[in-house]
């Protein structure tokens, strides 16, 4: 196996990034998921990778700026994900203490 340069990681570290945006909001989890557990080895490679002066260097710091920028769109956007998730979780446990109600209270009237 050939040893890759940082450079050539973080190239792929940033394809990640974009895929898993992508997939989000295609709200494919299953495909964001797998690729946020790729990213999450890669970022472990790339952490035992020589940096070589890239991350420093104008092209490096682009981007890592791109992949912040994109990072953080993925925790908005996950975010309101999350909100929405729960906000639907807590309609139905109402709807459903409702249901119980009514039922309960149908019972009572036979």
């Amino acid at each position: 196996m050939t040893e890759r340069t940082a450079q050539a990681l973080w190239l792929d570290y940033r394809f990640l990034t974009k895929e898993m945006m992508k997939f989000l909001s295609k709200q494919d989890m299953e495909l964001f998921y797998n690729l946020l557990n790729q990213r999450e080895q890669l970022q472990i490679l790339i952490e035992q990778t020589p940096d070589n002066g890239f991350i420093a260097s104008p092209e490096g710091r682009s981007m890592l700026s791109e992949i912040q920028r994109d990072s953080q769109a993925i925790i908005r956007a996950m975010q309101i994900r999350m909100g929405n998730s729960k906000r639907q979780h807590q309609i139905s446990e109402a709807y459903g203490a409702v249901s119980t109600t009514a039922v309960s209270q149908m019972n009572r009237k036979r």
